[in-house]
């Protein structure tokens, strides 16, 4: 039976993510993220990933895996699937 909580999945998708290349200029900046959201039981299809405060977003494939592209490396991802906590994730400079 899967957790109800977002937190051990997110933790190991934020594990990972994919490195982040910086490209020169940082307002003109975009930046791709992949990485994959599991549970237990392995990667979970259909979690919403979307950048926080933008209309830019994804769901996960039937494997967990997303990616998704974002303006600069501080921006937030925001995590929700139904029946479980939305978490909201810095992306920063992780890998």
């Amino acid at each position: 039976m899967r957790n109800k909580t977002l937190n051990s999945y997110l933790c190991i998708a934020l594990l990972l993510l994919a490195q982040i290349p910086f490209l020169g200029n940082l307002q003109a900046q975009s930046t791709l993220v992949k990485g994959t959201v599991l549970d237990a039981e392995g990667g979970m299809p259909g979690v919403n990933v979307t950048v926080k405060g933008t209309t830019n977003g994804t769901i996960t494939d039937i494997e967990g895996n997303f990616s998704i592209s974002m303006p600069g490396g501080n921006s937030v991802l925001i995590f929700s699937y139904i029946g479980y906590i939305t978490e909201e994730v810095t992306v920063g400079n992780q890998t």
